[in-house]
């Protein structure tokens, strides 16, 4: 005779009150996430980054200050504004605080972490896009733009209409590094709806940091042949490729959530099971109790609006949609 397991929850973690276990497929039993109530501090916040691997070279910290708790990663690497040949040793650099309220998720906390990785990556990425302009490289595509600065003087960054061809593309590319990997034009082939269908062949340098593209070729179309556009496509091909990475190598407790060889047919099915309304949930107490905790964690989450110009804005824009559901904002 098989003995079902009792359900583990995990530090931070308490089930509302008469909350039922579901059976699941394998026989264990387990409490959904949304019959769970949440109080995390920064050590259970820890606990959980500790059963999540990713790279050696990102690093996951978890801090506290007067604003609560928040994700930060850090990434050791060399500096990507300065050439590889002039730097001895690496360097670590920061990204952004992601806030982590105390009342969220674990799984919610877990996708933070890896949102917060995809975008230090992310940023990694457009720092590595250069061309070579004037004798020198510069990065079009990183963050660091004054934006501010360059919407008063929009004109000077628009497009001028311009078509160009296989050579054009290919003495194009040659100025451009990525990871100071190097870039071959292979072919380029119009297809029967007007796009073009381009092939391009990656060349990695051995001090290269981003290992996706390592004897990679890549294919992808173009709504017109231009420099701009393969710009902008190249670019796009090397943020999902990133994105890739982290999906297929990012595990939790040896799991790999978001990579693509978990079947999505057995998801939906587990989800369906999960989701699944129980006997339990009609009865009376355990529905009071449940609803009460979901109008709690909502109210939670509704933003504080404040005198001024932007709470009158968001307020008419609310308006426009007439009779609206939920806790509005005050």
């Amino acid at each position: 005779m098989k003995i079902k397991s009792e359900p583990t929850l995990l530090h931070g973690e308490r089930p509302i009150e008469n909350a039922p276990s579901i059976e699941l497929g394998n026989g264990g039993l387990c409490i959904p996430q949304h019959y769970l109530l949440y109080q995390h501090t920064r050590l259970s916040v820890e606990k959980i980054v500790l059963d999540i691997d990713y790279n050696d070279r990102y690093l996951i910290f978890v801090c506290e200050d007067k604003g609560g708790i928040y994700i930060q990663i850090g990434i050791v690497g060399y500096d990507n504004y300065i050439s590889l040949k002039s730097q001895k040793d690496l360097k670590v650099v920061y990204g952004r605080k992601w806030r982590v309220e105390s009342q969220l998720p674990t799984s919610e906390i877990i996708q933070t972490v890896f949102l917060a990785l995809k975008k230090a990556r992310e940023h990694e990425a457009r720092e590595l896009f250069r061309f070579t302009h004037d004798k020198t490289f510069t990065t079009p595509f990183n963050n660091h733009h004054d934006l501010p600065l360059i919407s008063q003087n929009a004109d000077l960054v628009q497009l001028s209409e311009e078509k160009t061809g296989f050579e054009s593309l290919k003495s194009q590319l040659e100025s451009i590094h990525y990871d100071s990997a190097k870039l071959h034009l292979k072919t380029i082939k119009k297809l029967a709806n007007e796009k073009w269908l381009i092939d391009i062949k990656i060349e990695p340098d051995a001090n290269g940091q981003l290992p996706e593209i390592n004897d990679m070729a890549i294919s992808f179309l173009l709504d017109e042949l231009s420099t701009n556009e393969l710009y902008y496509q190249l670019m796009g091909e090397f943020l999902s490729l990133s994105d890739r990475h982290v999906d297929e190598n990012f595990h939790y407790k040896g799991f790999a959530r978001f990579s693509r060889k978990n079947s999505i047919i057995a998801l939906a099915e587990l989800s369906s099971i999960l989701r699944k309304k129980s006997q339990d949930e009609e009865h009376h107490a355990f529905a009071q109790a449940y609803e009460a905790a979901n109008y709690e964690t909502d109210k939670s989450r509704v933003p504080k609006l404040y005198y001024g110009l932007l709470s009158d804005k968001i307020k008419l824009n609310i308006a426009r949609f007439g009779q609206l559901e939920g806790i509005l904002p005050d």
